[in-house]
């Protein structure tokens, strides 16, 4: 029907429209956390990027679920203020029959969440872990870049080089300080580059420059000129593979009986489902008084979601903790809403303008 289309095209845009502003909102804050794990030196500055694509992936189900919530939501406002909803509850549709569009826009919208959440949320927090320890495990050589001070990762060397030729991977003007058995020593040289022998060992080689040998506050310095110097590089030794629930897979959560992996569980199915709620209860908190021109329902809607939200992060809480029985987390704020769900289409039911116009 003509209803049906109109309200589908709608929402589709209006979603669409919310989820870019939101991603493009996450993707500000995100890379400012980013940066300042960067100038804490808790990544390196080519990870940003990398690591900014598996931060937007994980919360990617939330910022879908709040769109399509408000994919809902606006379009059916908008209806309301423009008093084509009173047109067709003349024509003979129910605040019921709104369902049914609403819902076919809205489920396969929440299996794409529950694919997020059940599949590809775990394969991200896998590379994300595969990853860091790549990146920990890297030689001192990948942490050298141009203009910026660099400390290895035992903090026995800081390096800076002027430039660096991403052809030949030769640096230019180099400065070095290294701290060995409490004696500190300086190398600055004109350029140099990374050389893997053919057993396997990393070194990097200045040529032209100078050593200084000493103590600070003594005067008994040592300099020692040098047309070229090799300094083995070791790597960072790293410890055993990350693993953590987040990165278990669907069948594995399933057979997991401890209270970590069953709150898990109830997050990944949690969320999808409460998109499905949400976008239903959007419905009866879309009405806006057309002759006052105000739609208390918005206010209302935001904390419900909010409400709804907290809800599922306190159950998922209690489980991981054992201080909730499982299917009582699972189950119980999203009956509750579902109750509210059935509260509110009654009441905008009993004050619907057909209901007041035939009594």
């Amino acid at each position: 029907m003509l209803y049906r289309r109109t309200l589908t095209r709608e929402m589709g845009l209006t979603t669409g429209a919310v989820l870019m502003v939101l991603v493009a909102i996450s993707l500000v804050v995100l890379f400012i956390r980013l940066l300042g794990d960067v100038a804490r030196g808790e990544i390196a500055n080519e990870a940003v990027f990398t690591f900014l694509g598996f931060s937007l992936l994980h919360f990617l189900p939330v910022l879908m679920t709040i769109a399509l919530f408000a994919g809902v939501l606006l379009p059916l406002s908008r209806m309301w203020r423009d008093s084509e909803m009173v047109i067709w509850f003349n024509a003979g549709l129910s605040l019921t029959q709104w369902m049914r569009p609403v819902l076919a826009f809205a489920i396969p919208f929440s299996l794409v969440i529950l694919l997020l959440t059940l599949v590809l949320n775990p394969w991200v927090q896998i590379k994300k872990s595969e990853y860091r320890q790549d990146l920990r495990s890297r030689s001192e050589s990948a942490l050298i870049a141009p203009g910026m001070f660099a400390e290895s990762g035992a903090g026995q060397r800081v390096y800076y080089v002027e430039s660096l030729n991403p052809l030949t991977g030769i640096v230019r003007n180099v400065f070095m300080q290294s701290r060995i058995d409490g004696q500190l020593g300086l190398v600055v040289a004109r350029e140099g580059n990374h050389t893997e022998l053919p057993d396997g060992s990393r070194y990097l080689v200045f040529k032209d420059g100078r050593r200084y040998e000493g103590t600070p506050g003594q005067l008994d310095y040592r300099i020692v000129q040098f047309e070229r110097y090799w300094m083995r590089l070791d790597p960072v030794p790293v410890g055993g593979k990350e693993t953590t629930v987040r990165q278990a897979r669907a069948k594995e959560l399933l057979a997991d009986a401890t209270p970590t992996g069953r709150a898990e569980l109830l997050w990944r199915l949690g969320v999808p489902l409460s998109a499905l709620i949400l976008a239903v209860m959007a419905i009866p908190l879309s009405f806006v008084n057309t002759r006052a021109r105000r739609s208390y329902g918005l206010v209302i809607a935001l904390l419900l979601y909010f409400l709804y939200n907290n809800l599922l992060s306190l159950s998922q809480a209690w489980v991981a903790q054992d201080k909730m029985n499982p299917w009582t987390g699972m189950l119980g704020s999203h009956l509750l809403m579902l109750l509210a769900v059935i509260a509110l289409f009654y009441l905008r039911m009993r004050q619907s303008p057909l209901r007041r116009r035939r009594s």
